[in-house]
């Protein structure tokens, strides 16, 4: 089980990873194949400490010398990883907190790193998803796998944790990466919620008038 965090025990400086549509939530977990020589390094760079990345979305629409990124980003520690034969990294993350890039840093062996400003988020370092009620979201979650012919079994994933639930639809659902990082910037989680049900259904409406488009 991952650790508890104070604001005291986050690092000022952070490795990132600036991946688009990847995005990880404080206790939530994300799957990463690493595979690049810049990445193996950052890797092996917090293996032997604090192991914790900084997941954060490039700005869609730049050219490619342009490596803006988008403010906000989600920290995560390496809970699990599997070295392979050809050299790559499997490895798990455990979303800790979100942070504000405050300012990018110089260049380590390719990768890039930022200067993290924890403050904004800390109530992101407590688990009060029990106070949060999912009972709407589940129902817009049903309608959105209806309408895209999404077999899952609402009752299972009802019986997992709702930090596992919040953590788990922007991965597997068709969110575009400016939809997820809306999501990831919803300020409490009462803000998550209602951006997600908002996203779904929007979703869900998009769906349909595209069928009539076609019928029509």
């Amino acid at each position: 089980m991952i650790k508890s965090y104070t604001l005291a025990d986050l690092p000022k400086s952070i490795p990132i990873f600036p991946l688009p549509g990847a995005v990880i939530f404080p206790f939530g977990n994300l799957p990463l194949n690493i595979f690049e020589p810049r990445y193996i390094s950052m890797i092996e760079s917090v293996l032997g400490s604090h192991r914790i990345i900084g997941m954060i979305q490039p700005i869609p629409g730049q050219n490619n010398n342009e490596k803006k990124l988008y403010p906000v980003g989600c920290a995560g520690k390496i809970i699990s990883f599997t070295e392979t034969d050809d050299r790559r990294f499997l490895i798990e993350l455990s979303g800790i907190a979100r942070f504000k890039l405050k300012r990018e840093l110089d260049l380590v062996n390719g990768f890039r790193r930022i200067e993290a400003d924890w403050s904004p988020y800390a109530e992101d370092l407590k688990n009060k998803f029990d106070l949060i009620d999912l009972r709407d979201l589940l129902v817009e979650l049903k309608k959105y796998f209806k309408k895209n012919n999404i077999n899952v079994d609402l009752d299972e994933i009802s019986k997992i944790s709702k930090e596992q639930i919040l953590a788990s639809i922007p991965q597997i659902c068709s969110f575009k990466e400016v939809e997820k990082q809306a999501i990831l910037e919803a300020f409490t989680l009462e803000d998550r919620v209602a951006t997600l049900i908002s996203l779904l259904r929007m979703s869900t409406l998009e769906e349909d008038n595209n069928k009539n488009e076609t019928i029509n």
